[in-house]
């Protein structure tokens, strides 16, 4: 567990993205991918649209309302549309404001007074915003500039570090929680490792598999407060989920798995 900055609330260190069986409302997949995820003390689930309807109900029939935190998106251009559907979600998940409501900056963040807005009226707890490639971190680091952003999501991996020169010094700096993805490019840092052995100096921070070797990395940034991982088999969010648990490497060996996973793209 890492506390979100400036809170005394808990998140489980890996989180859950958005997945297959909830993209393609796959129901009873669903319940047993979060069965599996609350059951080793999982908590943050990040989906999208019909996806977030879907986990907020899944996450009641299993009576783990107040367990899960919920991150969804909205655009704000359209701010009653918009509201309606925050209203629908929130009743879906027992009337509570929202957990986290992000949006996606393309070439600026126009909407980011509805956003502020609905935090204030208390639509949501906390309001950020989410992007997976480097070209969007300038946009996010001038709202970052202003003080009024409780999370961003970034993309991080060993293969993917442009975050860490600028944007994450600068969450830490302004208190701002880092949720992370990517952790494994869409699949294509499977295709990078397979076939090759994990290094036997792995073990010296408890990780028994590649998925964990990427995770561990992530988590082992000082800012970072989740890293999400996206999948539909129960067997690999296991997996996934022990990279929350042992020991993290330190900055030396973050730079020796940087540098080994590199090397072989």
């Amino acid at each position: 567990m890492r506390n979100i900055p400036g809170t005394d609330e808990g998140l489980a260190v890996v989180g859950l993205g958005n997945s297959n069986a909830f993209r393609q409302g796959h129901f009873e997949t669903s319940r047993q991918l979060l069965t599996t995820f609350f059951d080793h003390g999982g908590r943050y689930v990040d989906c999208g649209g019909d996806s977030a309807y879907l986990v907020a109900s899944v996450a009641g029939n299993l009576d783990h309302r107040d367990t899960v935190f919920l991150g969804s998106y909205f655009n704000g251009e359209n701010a009653a549309e918009s509201e309606a559907a925050i209203r629908r979600l929130r009743a879906i998940n027992g009337g509570k404001p929202l957990d986290l409501i992000h949006t996606v900056p393309e070439d600026g963040v126009p909407n980011w007074d509805v956003f502020r807005a609905w935090k204030d009226n208390g639509l949501t707890r906390f309001i950020g915003l989410a992007r997976h490639n480097a070209r969007y971190y300038e946009a996010i680091m001038k709202v970052m500039e202003t003080g009024t952003i409780d999370f961003v999501q970034v993309n991080l991996s060993p293969l993917e570090t442009e975050a860490e020169d600028r944007l994450l010094p600068m969450a830490m700096d302004k208190g701002i929680a880092v949720t992370t993805n990517r952790p494994f490019i869409n699949g294509q840092y499977f295709s990078i490792v397979k076939g090759r052995p994990l290094p036997a100096w792995a073990v010296e921070f408890d990780c028994t598999s590649w998925a964990q070797f990427s995770i561990k990395y992530v988590l082992s940034h000082p800012a970072v407060t989740c890293v999400l991982t996206e999948t539909a088999n129960p067997r690999h969010l296991q997996d996934n989920l022990g990279g929350g648990f042992g020991r993290l490497p330190d900055e030396e060996t973050r730079l020796r798995m940087r540098e080994l996973v590199q090397s072989f793209s």
